[in-house]
This record gives C-alpha cells, sequence and structure tokens, in this order.
C-alpha cells in the first residue's frame, strides 16, 4: 500500500480496517486476508464481473454487490458470508456445474478415488476431477468444496466440443471453460496481442482467435498468459499436464536469449515441472515469451541428457567414474603444447564459468587461444555491432519514446516481451515503424512498414540518411518521405536492432548506417543480442584479443595487470589466433568444447574434451565427454543485452555426475598441478571478477544497474567473400535468403528437445510464399533442389503466408554457408 494515498475506514465482518481509497472491495479483504471466493477476477486485470461468486452485502445498500467491481467507501459496513450470500453463491455455482464436468465434485466417494486411482487420469476428454490435469489445483473445485456444493439440482448439460490439440504447447478443453475472460482480458489488455476473443452468443460462445483461425494464424506467440490465469482445466499445459500441484519456486534468470527475463521455475520432487514470469520491474514485468515459458522443462529434462563421463574406445563410448575422467583430460592437457589448443566455451555460460575458463587457459594452458560461437554469428558485423551494443540504452526508455524504428526484428517467438512494451508504448501515442523484408510480428502494429527486397536494407537506410540531409536519392516514395517526417518531427526516438541482415556481406555498412542514423537524430539504440551472456563474454574475456574487463589483451599494461591480481605469468599476447584458424582447417593436437559443438563437420582436433548437457550429434566423435549442468542447476550470474547483471540461482540439483561448468575446470586444473582454482563456491569467483569489473559486488545482493562496455573493445575480424549466385534470366528465378538460428541454448537448437517449437520455427527448411507454393504444386513437407553456380540443395519445404513473394528464406544451423548477401536459385522439385 502506498503510503501517501489517503486511507479510510472501513468494516468487513465485524472487524474494522484502513484501506487505501478507491480500491475494490475484493481488493481490500484480500490485502488484510479475508477471503472471498472468485473465479474471474485476476491480479492487474480489469474487473469484469462475470461470474458473481464474490458477491457480498454492503449495510444500506439493497441486494448482493460484486466485490470485484465496486469500490469502497468510508464508513462502509460489509458482509462476505451471510447465510443469504453463501445461497446465492450455490443457485451461481449450480448454473455453472450445470456445463462444467463436475461428477467428481459431487461423488461420495471422491477421496478414496482421489487416493487409489491415479493412473486413470490420463485420458484424452476430462470426465471429471479425477479426470482433469488441473485436479487439486483448481480454482473452480476450491470455490464449490468452499461453498459446499453437495448435489446438482439443474439438468447437466455436456456441451460436447472437441478437445483442441493441433497447436503447440497445450491443449484445450472449453467443455471445462466457465467464460470468466481472464485469457480474453490477459492476452488484450496485458500482453496487447488481441488473438483471444468470445465467439458466437449465448449458450454456443467459445473463446479462441476469431475467424476459425488457429492460434498459429492468428498470430499468437504462445506466451503462456491464457494458460496461466486459466481457473480451471480448460488450458492444460502438455508438457506436465500430470505433474500436479508445483512444491516449491525458485527465481532465477532465463538463459534462452539476451533479454534476461526473470522467471519462477516450479520445482516437485527436485526436478524442474514448469516455468511462470516473475513480477520483475527492470525487465520483463511478470511477461515471458514463448521458450522462457514453455520449453526450459523439456530442455533440462529431457532423456538423453549425458549424465555420466564417458571416453571414446575401440569404436564404444565406454562409462567412466568422473574422477577418472578428469584424470584423462587433465593428462591430454599437459601434453598439448600451448599453440596447439583451443578452448571455445558458449556465450550461454554463466560470468562466473567464462570467467574461470579464460583464467584457465590463460594459465594453465599459457595462451590465449579461447573463443565463442558469437564470433560466428556476428561474423564480418561483429566490430559494427559492438559500437551499437557500447550506444545500447535500456527497454524502459520505449516507455518515453513517441517513435520507434525497428530494423531487422521480429519479436513473435523470441523476445516477445520486448514487443508487449512496444505495443503499450502504441498505446500511450508513440508510432512505431518497421522495417523487414517479410511479414513478421510488427508489421500490423506498425504507422510504416518498409519491405525492402531481401538484401536492400543498406539501400534503404542509405536513402533515409540522405533524405535527413537533404540530399537526392534514387527511391523516394510516400513512405519513405512520411518516416523522415516522423524522425525528424517527433521527440525521444528509439532504434530497434534485430538480426535478420547479420548474415549479409554487407552486414557492416548496414550496422554502420544505423550507428550514423541513431547520431544524427540522437536517437537511443537498443541493440537485442539472441546471446543470454554475449555481454558476459566480452566483460570476462573470453576471446584471444580480450581480458577481464574488456580490455585489450595486446597491450601490454593490462597483461601486467592479470599477472599482478592472478600472481602468475600470463603470456604476451600473439594476434592471429581465433575461431578462424579452426575454420580454416588448422587443426589441434586438443580442442576442449563447453557448452558448444564443433564449428565445421571435419574433425578440428586429434583429441576432442566435449563438455555439455546432450551428446554431440556431429561428424567428430568426442573422445572424452564430460556431464555438465544446465542454468536451472547451477549458481552464478549472466549480463542481458542492457547491461544488467541478472542473478542464476539454483534450483535443482544436476542429474548423476553432472556439475557446473567453472567446476569441472577447477577440477581438471587441480589435477594438473594448478594453485589457482581453489575457488569453494561461486561468491569466491564472483567476488574475483569485481576486480575487473566493479559493478561485481555482492553476489548475495547483486546490483542489477546497467553498466556499459568499454569504448575501446574491439576484435579482430576477417571480411568474407561474397557468394555472387546467378543472374536473373528468363526462366523463374528466387531470391534465395539465409538467416542464422538463433534459439540455440549451448549449441543446442530448443526444437530438437522442446517438440512444440518444430511448430513454429523452421530451421533448415526453405520457407516459400503460399501463391509461389500453389504455382509449382508444393505441399509442406516435399522437398525441392535449390541451384545456382555455388549451391545445389536438397531442402523440405515449409509455406507461409508471411513470406515475400518471389523469395525463399531458410534459417540455418550452418553459420559457415551463409554469410552471404541474398542471390538467386532455380528452384526445382525433388522427389526423395
Amino acid at each position: 500500500m502506498n503510503p501517501t494515498n489517503e486511507l479510510i475506514s472501513i468494516r468487513i465482518d465485524n472487524k474494522s480496517f484502513k484501506v487505501e481509497k478507491g480500491i475494490t472491495i475484493l481488493k481490500a479483504a484480500q490485502q488484510n486476508n479475508i477471503f472471498i471466493p472468485s473465479l474471474c477476477a485476476y491480479d492487474g486485470l480489469t474487473p469484469h464481473g462475470g461470474c458473481r461468486i464474490c458477491i457480498i452485502e454492503v449495510e444500506g445498500i439493497k441486494g448482493f454487490l460484486k466485490s470485484c467491481s465496486t469500490p469502497v467507501q468510508d464508513g462502509m459496513v460489509i458482509k462476505t458470508n451471510t447465510d443469504q450470500i453463501q445461497d446465492e453463491r450455490r443457485k451461481i455455482l449450480q448454473l455453472l456445474l450445470s456445463e462444467h464436468t463436475s461428477s467428481c465434485l459431487i461423488c461420495d466417494e471422491k477421496e478414496e478415488c482421489k487416493n487409489s486411482m491415479g493412473t486413470i487420469r490420463k485420458v484424452g476428454v476430462t470426465t471429471g476431477c479425477r479426470f482433469c490435469p488441473a485436479d487439486n489445483r483448481c480454482e473452480l473445485q476450491k470455490v464449490v468444496e468452499w461453498v459446499g456444493i453437495e448435489e446438482l439440482i439443474y439438468p447437466v448439460y455436456y456441451r460436447n466440443l472437441r478437445v483442441e490439440k493441433e497447436d503447440p504447447f497445450y491443449d484445450r478443453d472449453y467443455n471445462l471453460c466457465i467464460l470468466c475472460g481472464r485469457c480474453v482480458r490477459i492476452c488484450q489488455e496485458v500482453r496487447t496481442a488481441n488473438i483471444l476473443a468470445f465467439n458466437q452468443r449465448g449458450r454456443d460462445t467459445v473463446i479462441g482467435p476469431a475467424f476459425g483461425r488457429n492460434h498459429i494464424e492468428a498470430g499468437c506467440e504462445f506466451c503462456g498468459a491464457c494458460v496461466e490465469v486459466c481457473p480451471t482445466g480448460a488450458l492444460a499445459e502438455r508438457s506436465n499436464k500430470w505433474d500436479g500441484v508445483h512444491q516449491r519456486e525458485e527465481l532465477t534468470t532465463c538463459a534462452f536469449c539476451g533479454v534476461g527475463c526473470q522467471m519462477r521455475v516450479l520445482i516437485k520432487n527436485d526436478r524442474v515441472i514448469g516455468t511462470l514470469p516473475a513480477e520483475d520491474e527492470l525487465v520483463n514485468h511478470g511477461q515471458l515469451c514463448v521458450k522462457g515459458r514453455f520449453c526450459v522443462n523439456e530442455m533440462v529434462n529431457h532423456y538423453q541428457r549425458i549424465k555420466k563421463p564417458t571416453r571414446f574406445q575401440n569404436g564404444t563410448h565406454l562409462q567412466i567414474p568422473l574422477d577418472e575422467a578428469l584424470e584423462i583430460a587433465a593428462e591430454q592437457l599437459k601434453a598439448c603444447p600451448p599453440d596447439k589448443f583451443g578452448l571455445l566455451i558458449s556465450p550461454n555460460c554463466t560470468n562466473e564459468d567464462l570467467y574461470i575458463a579464460q583464467k584457465f587457459v590463460r594459465t594453465v594452458m599459457g595462451c590465449h587461444h579461447i573463443d565463442t560461437s558469437a564470433r560466428l554469428f556476428y561474423g564480418a558485423g561483429f566490430n559494427a555491432y559492438l559500437n551499437l551494443i557500447k550506444m545500447s540504452t535500456s527497454l524502459s526508455e520505449l516507455k518515453k519514446s513517441l517513435i520507434i524504428l525497428s530494423i531487422g526484428l521480429d519479436l513473435r517467438y523470441g523476445r516477445s516481451v520486448v514487443g508487449v512494451l512496444i505495443r503499450k508504448a502504441i498505446a500511450q501515442g508513440a508510432k512505431i515503424v518497421t522495417i523487414h523484408p517479410n511479414d513478421h510480428s510488427l508489421t500490423l502494429p506498425s504507422e510504416i512498414w518498409i519491405q525492402p527486397k531481401p538484401g536492400e536494407e543498406e539501400v534503404v537506410l542509405s536513402d533515409i540518411a540522405n533524405l535527413l540531409d537533404q540530399k537526392n536519392v534514387r527511391r523516394k516514395n510516400s513512405d519513405l518521405l512520411k518516416l523522415v517526417n516522423l524522425l525528424k518531427n517527433t521527440e525521444n526516438p528509439v532504434i530497434l536492432v534485430g538480426s535478420e541482415f547479420l548474415q549479409y556481406t554487407n552486414a557492416v555498412k548496414i550496422l554502420n548506417l544505423i550507428e550514423n542514423l541513431a547520431k544524427k537524430l540522437n536517437a537511443k539504440i537498443l541493440a537485442l543480442p539472441a546471446q543470454n551472456n554475449f555481454f558476459g563474454s566480452l566483460l570476462m574475456g573470453t576471446y584471444p584479443e580480450l581480458l577481464p574487463g574488456g580490455l585489450a589483451a595486446e597491450e601490454t599494461k593490462n597483461i601486467q595487470y592479470l599477472k599482478k591480481n592472478w600472481g602468475q605469468t600470463v603470456p604476451d599476447f600473439s594476434p592471429g589466433w581465433n575461431l578462424e584458424k579452426i575454420l580454416s582447417g588448422k587443426k589441434l593436437k586438443v580442442a576442449y568444447l563447453i557448452g558448444e559443438v564443433p564449428p565445421i563437420s571435419e574433425p578440428i582436433s586429434d583429441y576432442l574434451i566435449y563438455q555439455n548437457i546432450y551428446p554431440l550429434e556431429h561428424n567428430q566423435i568426442p573422445d572424452l565427454t564430460l556431464p555438465a549442468a544446465t542454468f536451472t542447476e547451477i549458481d552464478g550470474s549472466f549480463i542481458n543485452g542492457e547491461g544488467r547483471i541478472q542473478p542464476v540461482r539454483k534450483s535443482v540439483p544436476p542429474p548423476g555426475d553432472a556439475l557446473p561448468d567453472w567446476l569441472i575446470i577447477c577440477k581438471i586444473a587441480q589435477k594438473m598441478g594448478s594453485k589457482l582454482f581453489d575457488y569453494q563456491n561461486v561468491s569466491d569467483i564472483h567476488a574475483e571478477i569485481s576486480k575487473f569489473v566493479k559493478q561485481f559486488t555482492d553476489f548475495e545482493h547483486i546490483d542489477r544497474q546497467p553498466i556499459a562496455l568499454p569504448e575501446s573493445i574491439a576484435l579482430e575480424i576477417k571480411r568474407k567473400k561474397t557468394r555472387t549466385g546467378i543472374k536473373p534470366s528468363e526462366e523463374k528465378l528466387f531470391a534465395l535468403t539465409f538467416t542464422k538460428a538463433e534459439h540455440i541454448y549451448r549449441g543446442i537448437f530448443l526444437a530438437e528437445k522442446a517438440e512444440g517449437l518444430k511448430k513454429l520455427i523452421p530451421e533448415d527448411v526453405a520457407i516459400i510464399n503460399t501463391d509461389d507454393a500453389d504455382n509449382l504444386g508444393l505441399n509442406n513437407n516435399d522437398f525441392v533442389q535449390l541451384i545456382s553456380d555455388e549451391i545445389e540443395e536438397s531442402v523440405p519445404v515449409w509455406i507461409s503466408g508471411n513470406q515475400q513473394q518471389g523469395t525463399i528464406h531458410i534459417i540455418s544451423r550452418n553459420y559457415q554457408q551463409i554469410n552471404h548477401n541474398p542471390h538467386f536459385v532455380k528452384l526445382r522439385r525433388y522427389n526423395v
């Protein structure tokens, strides 16, 4: 309660209370631990008054009032639980139950059934509480028990609606729906997505997308907010449908993108059974995207998790004790010359993991041979992207902006919480303009959608800059002029930067144009990195060119500072080694991969140590596999794209012999004779990092205010040759574009472990426009050949109305093949 607000006096059930003026009676009762049953009210949603279960009596007012929509007044005397109120509630509930599967609610044997018939629950259609996934967590069930319904007095009408199971992640049985409207209101008011609505009328009323569309067609982001607020079993999360009620929660940070959402991990029997968003006022404001909401428990509980160390010997993987595996790793690393060693570590790892990894490489292995897959993801545009990160502002700036320019960004299935902030800014008067070649999540809410042909983003941005400078341009049109006028005449512009164009060879020019545009407009920039700890990988020094704190390794004074703090010799920096060496075929003697997979299919080393959560499905077989823990099984911290240090808290113990990455590295270092790795816990590492990054204060009370990257931070980047493809001719050709798969955790594609994600994110398939597919007689999953001077691939088809006509798009896992501009290809049907 805000003490500055006016307080008034009321009485509830013969007890006096001081409450804030203007709140509802229901809210006042909840604040003072007085239970008033309700089924349609939910914190944060506007009062609906649909269920009428929350009725109360107010002295001096005739009849019953709905407590969820009636504000308190000074001197009000309220009764919540009289015989008359309870009798009226029973009548209302009887009407609800007449259209709701409710036999178990009034059965004399329900307790015996609950105790002895647990396995009978897993049926296709819910016929009673014992068969319902919401059993014991259903609000209707609790209200019926509290009010005391013992028999049904009205005829039972079963709606006989089909259980909907086509869309990913959750099932919908609207036979259990009580039309409370919570899901509709949270979709419209909180998520501002407007996907759900009441369809039809009267007894035929159902909830769902309008016009008979499924959720994917309607543009649903699958945030799961509707599932969270459903008071019955009408909406049931598929992956934990029969897990029951969780026993405890743990607050942590999501590791699936650079936004850094705070989440509540739901735990039962020391196992993650689900996640829910946390009410975090700095980042996600009680929201999650589809990955954080539905993919965590599938990702960490998958049957393929590595639980025991293995060594590859005589063509067979042999399980060995953990201590033996660490001894083998130490022996191999001891015998490896520094110039023949390389370590790749994932930017999904915690800051503490990253820091220990680079310290191990520089002190124990005596070299600077450490890198991450981010070098491949950002490619030639790495330093230009870093410049934007240095200028990046916080998400809260979206609330203040009156004009938002989005470039190459689709927020539907990743970073969708940012989309919520954008839509709320629009509701407050902001305008959004988006530059994107294909239909995407920001198309509908945009004031202007500039749709360049794939690869022409550079031309569009150049034209915008020239028009701002009142110079002539090649392609002047009304949308472009309107955009420039908005940018010039609207306060507080913010530029959002996506990754749609990072694979182009002209990505550097595009990123530089964005930087110059921001300076010209005095605009804020929000670069939204795909990796959850990309920022941390830079500040922890997990690149050959960078030391902890983001200091340049080539400067002698920085090396001396490391020596002083570590009390250990650190080799001088020699430029030239990075991930590119491995890609160019320079084979190592020993490669150590931590949360990464080999970047190419050919063997990268004579001996491969692979430390991860899932087995390596790759042409190169690891000689030694070490089981690692996931982010739900460790303590630590990430740094999100805003520069906020985000706490990671251990929710459950890791399976089998799995350990945190930092601890495995420390144990290997100790076996190699190093005295520098005797850390007792993550707090010790966190404290040591503070010598290089001052914002790393007390681990138990992490300072989450944004920090900045050093201005001097930069990497050594090599440019790649451009693929030209074939030139247009009279033959029907398609412009082929690639983007890099973003939905990755520790080198593992989320869609491989989270089944529902496969329906949303089509990786390694040719996405083609619906009309183009019809003209070619193609159906989903048909195979086609893509042919040009430099490419000949057979891939399955994914048909989408969002894809621009005359183009083909592939979201590729192979970063090596896609560093080029769009080029033209022939397309032929391929019979498998």
